[in-house]
C-alpha cells in the first residue's frame, strides 16, 4: 500500500467530479460526469458509478483509501440531515446524499465508510488556504464570483460550517439597506444583487450597453478592459459592493486574506484593480486595511481539493 488518500466528490450544476486527494493536496484518479439536474435516479446512479470507478482504480494501483469521504456541493446544504437543496440542481433537493455516498463507498471498500458534507464555497476557501493563494494563512475568506456569489471562511486552519453547514454564505451579506431585490431569493440589498456577473450585466444594459443583445459577463469585462465607459463604471460599482461585503467579513473574523475566484474574477485586473481600490477606501482601521485581496491560484480541481481537505480534517478530529 502507498500513501493514504481520501475519496472526494465535487457536485455542481454542470458536472459531478470525483477523485482521490492525498494528505499533501495532490489529486489522482479524477473522473467527472455531467450533472443530471432533473432525474434523482440518474444523479444517484452517477454518484455510485463515480465512487465505484475511483475506488476500483485505487485497488488496481494499490492505493490505500481512508474510510471518510469528503463531499462539496452547490448549496444551500443541510449537514444535520446530509442533504442539499441547490437552486440549479432540482434532482438533488432532499436526496440522501451523505448516506448514499457512504453506503456505496463502504460497499466498494469492504468496510464501513462515513461521508462529510460542505457547501462548495467552503471547499473553495479550504483549498485556497491549504495549497492555494492563501496557503497557511490563519484567517481566510474565499469567494467565488460568477453567476452567483459563494464563499467560505477558514479560521485557525479549520473551515467554519455553522449550525446548518452554510457558514460563509456571503451572497446574502447586506450592502444596501432595503436595496434591490435578488431574483430567485427575494433578499433585499445583498451583495449578489450588485456584484454577480448577471447583476452587473443587468446594470450595464439598463444604461444602454449592448441593449437588446444576449450579452454576458465575459463581454462586459472585455469591454471594460477596452476602456468603454459604462462597463468600467458598472464594474466599479459592483466591486465596491463586493468590497463592502469583504469589509464586513474582515471586521467579524479579523481576516488576513480574501481569495477571489470564479468566472467573473477570472477577468483579472479588470475586476481586481477596482476591487482593491474600493476596499482600500472603505477600510479605515489598520487591521482591516492590511487584508490581502488576491485571485485564486488553483486550477479547476479546487472543488475536489477542498472536499478532500474536509475529509482529512475529519480524520484528524
Amino acid at each position: 500500500m502507498t500513501t493514504t488518500h481520501v475519496l472526494a466528490l465535487d457536485i455542481g450544476g454542470t458536472k459531478i467530479a470525483a477523485g482521490l486527494v492525498s494528505s499533501t493536496g495532490e489529486v489522482r484518479a479524477e473522473r467527472e460526469v455531467p450533472t443530471d439536474a432533473t432525474d434523482p435516479a440518474a444523479v444517484g446512479a452517477a454518484l455510485e458509478g463515480l465512487v465505484d470507478d475511483v475506488l476500483a482504480d485505487a485497488r488496481e494501483r494499490g492505493v490505500e483509501v481512508a474510510d471518510v469521504v469528503g463531499i462539496g456541493s452547490a448549496g444551500p446544504v443541510d449537514t444535520t440531515t446530509g442533504t442539499v437543496h441547490p437552486v440549479n440542481i432540482p434532482s438533488l433537493r432532499g436526496f440522501p446524499l451523505t448516506a448514499a455516498v457512504a453506503e456505496r463507498a463502504g460497499h466498494a471498500l469492504g468496510r464501513p465508510a462515513h461521508a462529510v458534507l460542505a457547501q462548495d464555497g467552503q471547499c473553495f476557501a479550504a483549498a485556497e488556504q491549504w495549497v492555494g493563494a492563501a496557503a497557511g494563512a490563519p484567517s481566510v475568506l474565499g469567494v467565488v464570483v460568477s453567476t452567483g456569489i459563494g464563499g467560505g471562511v477558514v479560521l485557525d486552519g479549520r473551515t467554519l460550517t455553522g449550525k446548518s453547514g452554510n457558514a460563509g454564505f456571503i451572497s446574502h451579506v447586506g450592502v444596501v439597506l432595503d436595496g434591490e431585490r435578488l431574483p430567485g431569493s427575494g433578499a433585499l440589498g445583498v451583495v449578489e444583487s450588485y456584484a454577480s456577473g448577471p447583476a452587473m450585466v443587468r446594470a450595464a444594459q439598463a444604461r444602454g450597453w449592448r441593449a437588446g443583445e444576449e450579452a454576458d459577463a465575459k463581454a462586459l469585462t472585455a469591454d471594460a478592459a477596452a476602456g468603454e465607459r459604462v462597463p468600467v463604471e458598472v464594474i466599479a460599482a459592483g466591486t465596491r459592493a463586493l468590497a463592502s461585503a469583504f469589509l464586513s467579513a474582515a471586521a467579524l473574523f479579523d481576516l488576513t486574506d480574501v481569495v477571489v475566484g470564479g468566472g467573473v474574477a477570472a477577468s483579472g485586473e479588470v475586476l481586481m484593480a477596482p476591487l482593491r481600490a474600493a476596499y482600500a477606501e472603505l477600510a479605515v482601521y489598520p487591521h482591516l486595511a492590511d487584508v490581502r485581496l488576491v485571485p485564486s491560484q488553483l486550477p479547476r480541481l479546487s472543488g475536489l481539493l477542498g472536499a478532500g481537505r474536509l475529509g482529512w480534517q475529519t480524520l484528524s478530529g
